[in-house]
């Protein structure tokens, strides 16, 4: 009888690749030498703390003691993400925790990505740290410095490929022109998360727009000064076309019909394989979604992502859409989300029967309308993640389970449905063999915890007003 440890040593690699949960990794490390050899790297390679994570900001301690003073461990880590931090701290005790992050930090010698987003705890030294790491590409950060640290510091990152700033400040957006002008050649990826922002204009976007020639991606959040001249600015003067472009909560003034004038003149979006796009509840939805048709007509397309700002059933985009979009995209596209207004019955239909590629694909609907989009995602053979939101009904009064919503919809879908998601919660869908009188072997899905670090899509793609 062949024991687990009995494993041929160059099965690990690959079987711990498949292993998400840090704690199963902590466990694994402890098998033997040989399982701690292979365990370790895998463990610290990613290191995360979210602000859900219980005592997540005594984990920060913890965490900057290890990376601190153990060296070995420190240079397995790749991406670092920290995403909370104990701010409630006497005088004495943060300063040896910051001194704990510096020495950590800087132990990080194949440090790749950082993440460091809670307001206030990004401070001068930690930045300084980080530009002693060599191979960092990847840095997002909370851009409210709010005088905890020097934005002039953050020109000094001149080899970075993504970029993600959260909640700029006057002062980091007063540098930025200059942070971009030093690591354009390089620069990839540039997201700007604001909530209602009027710091980020056309004007701004269009002074960055000469070295950002290389980029790939673009996403803009909650910038309502922001129109399509600012954005039409970047698209026209990028070198080989974006592969990837979020346009989310700009201001009521960008005119779809201008900035497909200014893509169709430069081809812009010739290699775009993924766009986002926000609706205003005041958009003239027939003009807007003609433009959008046109714009998207040359383009690769394999992630469609589109909601309304503002939660409602009365934005509804027609089938004739769909339709189009179905019929120009269909083969390739693998996800689409559609979350805070309506789609009919026949264009999910379309949808799910024409799209083969299809494996991600989010969704709003009534709950009384369930079994009739249950029948819909039956049709779609390769699907691998579903979300479903709910819209609230004004005479639905007793309490329904989220996790009977998600059965009832994974034992309707194909067998390739390995995600499921109901309104805030997300499952696992694993099938659990069994054999029935006729000792005929059959599965049923089982629903399981979300174990993955990274955050559900769904919940990356609709941002609140």
């Amino acid at each position: 009888m062949v024991r687990f440890v009995d494993i041929p040593l160059e099965l690990l690699p690959l079987i711990f690749d498949s292993v998400v949960r840090a704690q199963h990794l902590a466990f694994l490390s402890l098998v033997n030498k040989s399982f701690n050899e292979f365990a370790i790297p895998r463990l610290y390679q990613r290191v995360y703390i979210y602000a859900w994570h219980t005592e997540a900001k005594s984990k920060v301690v913890l965490l900057f003691q290890t990376l601190s003073s153990c060296p070995r461990l420190a240079h397995y880590v790749s991406r670092l993400e920290i995403r909370d931090f104990p701010k409630a701290l006497s005088s004495s005790s943060y300063s040896n925790l910051l001194n704990l992050c510096i020495r950590g930090i800087r132990n990080c010698v194949n440090l790749r990505s950082c993440a460091w987003t809670r307001d206030g705890s990004l401070e001068s030294p930690i930045l300084l740290a980080l530009q002693q790491c060599s191979q960092l590409t990847e840095l997002e950060i909370n851009g409210h410095d709010s005088g905890y640290y020097n934005p002039n510091i953050l020109a000094q990152f001149s080899k970075l490929s993504r970029i993600s700033l959260i909640m700029p400040s006057a002062q980091v957006i007063e540098v930025l022109p200059s942070w971009i002008s030093a690591t354009g050649p390089t620069l990839r990826n540039l997201t700007m998360i604001c909530q209602t922002s009027s710091l980020i204009t056309d004007i701004l976007l269009e002074s960055l727009a000469p070295s950002m020639t290389e980029l790939d991606q673009l996403f803009i959040m909650g910038c309502p000064k922001v129109t399509h001249r600012g954005i039409g600015e970047i698209v026209s003067t990028n070198r080989n076309g974006l592969t990837a472009i979020g346009l989310e909560r700009l201001s009521p003034a960008f005119d779809m019909t201008l900035f497909n004038n200014i893509c169709k003149e430069h081809q812009a979006f010739r290699r775009l394989r993924s766009i986002t796009l926000a609706v205003h509840i005041e958009t003239p939805l027939l003009t807007w979604t003609s433009h959008v048709t046109e714009l998207l007509s040359t383009a690769p397309l394999e992630i469609f992502q589109i909601y309304a700002t503002t939660p409602t059933v009365k934005v509804v985009i027609t089938d004739e859409f769909w339709t189009s979009i179905v019929t120009m995209h269909g083969s390739r596209l693998k996800r689409i989300s559609i979350d805070r207004m309506s789609i009919s019955l026949d264009a999910l239909r379309g949808i799910c029967s024409q799209c083969s590629a299809l494996e991600q694909l989010f969704i709003v609907t009534a709950r009384i309308n369930l079994d009739d989009v249950i029948r819909c995602f039956a049709a779609a053979q390769s699907l691998r993640a579903i979300h479903v939101n709910f819209y609230c009904e004004v005479n639905e009064t007793e309490e329904r389970s989220m996790m009977n919503d998600a059965l009832r919809i994974v034992r309707h879908c194909p067998a390739t449905v390995s995600q499921i998601g109901c309104d805030t919660r997300v499952w696992h869908v694993r099938r659990e063999v069994r054999m029935n009188d006729m000792a005929e072997l059959y599965t049923v899905p089982i629903l399981s915890r979300y174990e993955n670090p990274d955050i559900p899509e769904q919940f990356l793609v609709a941002r609140g007003a």
